[in-house]
């Protein structure tokens, strides 16, 4: 990238210290996916409730997070904006560990997750800022959260083989601590830059008009489809495979397993676009959930499961990278902000629907649960069918 050479130069060591933010929010996410289930559950919350208790804050989130950016947009600098949203977050779940009931869990715990990942739009537009003005490889800054979070399911699957399921909560505690001090060392860009990015910030069209382009509709639906049929996963995934007698070294294992898989996806993902387009990324990630979905009932055994999650890359990476290059190629530059407002908007609200669903789906079925998931990767081949049929001047 090619740096104006008016601009101030970068504050120091600017792309470590976003690596290490980038690295210590992740970190909480590494604990709380895989292991956050199984602490509700020890704590005597039934199958419905943890469902809950993870769906309504998600939904929350999502609805929360265009005001995370406008709290950020008006605040004295970006690492300000990540203080003041870290730091709380980490108090109020603290105030959770004397809670037993589900009221009080649902309503602290979802009160320090929705003020975490409100602070992620502040370091994102840090990052990116670092990006445009100082020529700082965005992807290398980022890749430290995919990092973090695969290093976070081994080591607190690790922890728990030797403590008790109660020391989750500590983990995940000790993981917002790490965060909120990553965001004390994080850079603050100079004045001068900032107006300058505020300046050359396009005004923004309302979001409703991204939606007008089929391409985006249909895109942007497929691609919540696909990704809302992780939601059971991602609420018993872990409980499952409790049940099925793995050890939590084994269980963060699997965890890490995807997260590496998805790493990989990311880094080849450039060449795979080009050589078969981001509908089939799309496409072959739908039929990667479905067969995914289907095996994971059954009792597959260590390396057999390792095996399936290797399907993370294609069922959730290569999804996301295909929408990416779609919407960047569909939509203008100064309704790209919009467009992803939308894609989170859109995603979130299918996800926290499935997981509140997937609570009374697992009471119900068990592991069976899983296999219902494959009605929205089936939906989603059918949006893309359709699209075909009637759109078929595709970007």
């Amino acid at each position: 990238m090619t740096v104006d050479p008016a601009f101030p130069a970068a504050p120091p060591h600017f792309a470590l210290r976003m690596s290490a933010f980038f690295g210590g929010f992740f970190l909480i996410h590494g604990v709380a996916l895989p292991w956050f289930p199984v602490w509700l559950q020890g704590r005597g919350l039934t199958d419905v409730e943890i469902a809950s208790v993870l769906a309504i804050p998600m939904a929350f989130r999502v609805l929360m997070a265009p005001v995370g950016g406008f709290i950020a947009d008006r605040t004295p600098s970006r690492r300000f904006a990540i203080r003041l949203f870290l730091v709380p977050a980490g108090l109020v779940f603290l105030t959770a560990w004397t809670a037993s009931t589900y009221l009080p869990l649902l309503l602290l715990t979802g009160a320090a997750f929705t003020l975490m990942q409100m602070a992620m739009p502040a370091g994102e537009a840090l990052a990116l800022t670092g990006a445009r003005r100082f020529g700082v490889d965005y992807g290398r800054m980022r890749l430290w959260g995919s990092v973090a979070f695969a290093a976070a399911n081994v080591g607190s699957g690790a922890m728990l083989g030797l403590l008790p399921i109660e020391a989750i909560f500590w983990f995940i505690f000790a993981a917002f601590v790490i965060a909120a001090m990553a965001g004390f060392v994080l850079p603050r860009t100079p004045k001068a830059v900032r107006a300058i990015d505020d300046a050359s910030r396009p005004e923004e069209r309302p979001a409703w008009k991204v939606l007008g382009h089929p391409n985006v509709m249909a895109v942007v639906l497929a691609s919540g489809l696909v990704l809302g049929s992780h939601a059971a996963f991602y609420s018993f995934g872990s409980i499952y495979w409790q049940s099925l007698g793995f050890s939590p070294v084994e269980i963060g294992g699997f965890w890490a397993v995807s997260i590496a898989c998805e790493v990989l996806l990311f880094a080849w993902s450039g060449a795979l676009i080009r050589r078969i387009g981001p509908y089939a990324m799309i496409t072959i990630g739908a039929v990667a959930a479905i067969l995914r979905w289907t095996l994971l009932p059954w009792d597959l055994g260590g390396a057999g499961f390792l095996a399936l999650q290797s399907l993370h890359a294609l069922s959730f990476a290569a999804v996301f990278v295909g929408t990416q290059f779609i919407i960047v190629r569909a939509v203008p530059e100064e309704m790209a902000g919009s467009a992803q407002s939308i894609i989170v908007l859109v995603g979130g609200l299918i996800m926290a629907g499935m997981v509140a669903l997937s609570g009374p789906l697992y009471a119900a079925f068990g592991a069976d649960s899983f296999r219902t998931m494959i009605v929205l990767p089936v939906m989603a081949l059918g949006v893309l069918a359709v699209q075909r049929l009637v759109y078929p001047e595709r970007a």
